[in-house]
């Protein structure tokens, strides 16, 4: 068999002292691609990048273009393994007989140059974690359409030219594994600070590695089973929460780093955003936070949100007392804590918790009886809630 043509890499990029190792990142690309490579490999040479990777020992694979037929059976192998993947301007042709497969990874079909080939006027950025530090993208490429976006697709760039808009960059999951690709793939922007940020961010991303000054992502929409003006808060640790300001608490929370809101913004109705990943925790009873006692009658007043250091911290009067939440994803994105800091006074508060079924709920500085959770003292203080997806391991 054919040696895979590679640039092999690894990647440290200001990664956090938490990563144990760098990311150890393989280059691949077709014969004919030397020149557009140059600038990438000189990108990542100069930022930190080490030690060379062959592609077995690879954690990640960035591919520019395609392997190249010769080599495309034993790419498609590596990225059957479980490789986390970068594909930055697919070309069927690269791809040879594996031309169906990186389609179907990629989840969505290759088409015409799009708007006959009109520069974009305009590029969406939607917020996820591999855009961090980037505020806008610009290029006057023909790019091509890509259609038939799967349904688990995650867009997180679109062009737009007149009416017409097309993808620029999307995420997925395909079991375990995460893949990117990024549309774009002219030599100007292969040049760009932001692209090659973005390319970057990608491969740590798809390796579930930390992106440095990522931060949550809070917005507040329609969502699903919500009232009007629930707030959508997604952790670039990987869980998504939603918490309702209507009802009172934490509707519910999914495995996922990001909402589409464009469901709310092109139906006529203003469909709910859109999630992506399973729901792993879910509440539906009224007010569950009050004061006296368990399920007694109780004003209960939301009176807005701050953020510190970007995350959420959500503030409520019950029956007077001044009551704080802040919530935090768990460092391995498994679930999810809520944080309760509560103003010296009276009455007692109670926290009423629902029976789940795909997460365990376990509580800190207060006394759970079954199903409440009892904050008696009327110093000031508080208490930690911790929800965790069931099954998930715990990191030693």
């Amino acid at each position: 068999m054919r040696m895979l043509r590679h640039i092999p890499l690894l990647f440290a990029a200001a990664l956090t002292a938490a990563a144990a190792e760098p990311l150890r990142v393989a280059l691949i690309a077709p014969p004919t691609e030397s020149a557009a490579i140059a600038p990438l490999r000189m990108t990542l040479e100069t930022s930190g990048l080490v030690r060379s990777s062959a592609p077995e020992q690879a954690e990640a694979l960035l591919i520019l273009r395609g392997p190249g037929p010769a080599a495309a059976p034993e790419v498609r192998r590596l990225i059957e393994t479980g490789r986390a993947t970068v594909v930055i301007g697919a070309e069927p042709a690269a791809w040879g007989e594996a031309v169906g497969f990186i389609s179907e990874r990629l989840g969505a079909n290759r088409g015409a140059v799009f708007a006959g080939g009109t520069p974009l006027r305009v590029i969406n950025l939607f917020p996820h974690p591999i855009l961090t530090g980037t505020e806008k993208l610009e290029t006057d490429e023909a790019v091509p359409t890509w259609t038939k976006l799967t349904d688990d697709a995650q867009l997180i760039a679109e062009g737009i030219t007149g009416e017409e808009t097309t993808p620029l960059a999307w995420v997925r999951s395909v079991g375990a594994s995460r893949i990117c690709h990024l549309v774009p793939s002219s030599l100007a922007l292969l040049s760009s600070p932001d692209y090659r940020r973005m390319i970057a961010h990608a491969l740590l991303w798809t390796a579930r590695r930390p992106i440095p000054g990522s931060l949550p992502t809070v917005q507040r929409t329609f969502m699903p089973e919500s009232h009007p003006g629930a707030f959508a808060i997604t952790f670039p640790e990987g869980v998504g929460v939603c918490l309702d300001p209507v009802r009172g608490g934490v509707n519910f929370a999914w495995e996922g780093d990001f909402v589409d809101l464009r469901p709310r913004w092109l139906t006529k109705q203003g469909a709910p955003a859109r999630i992506f990943g399973p729901v792993f925790y879910s509440e539906i009873l009224p007010q569950p936070l009050r004061a006296g006692a368990p399920g007694a009658d109780s004003t209960w007043r939301f009176k807005g949100y701050v953020l510190r250091d970007g995350v959420p911290e959500f503030r409520y009067d019950v029956a007077g007392r001044e009551v704080a939440e802040t919530l935090h994803a768990l460092p391995d994105g498994s679930g999810f804590t809520r944080a309760f800091t509560i103003a010296a006074g009276k009455p007692p508060l109670w926290l009423t918790l629902e029976k789940q079924s795909n997460a365990e709920v376990t509580v800190e500085g207060a006394a759970r009886d079954g199903n409440t959770v009892a904050f008696t003292s009327a110093d000031s203080g508080g208490f930690k809630i911790t929800v965790r997806r069931r099954g998930a391991v715990v990191a030693p």
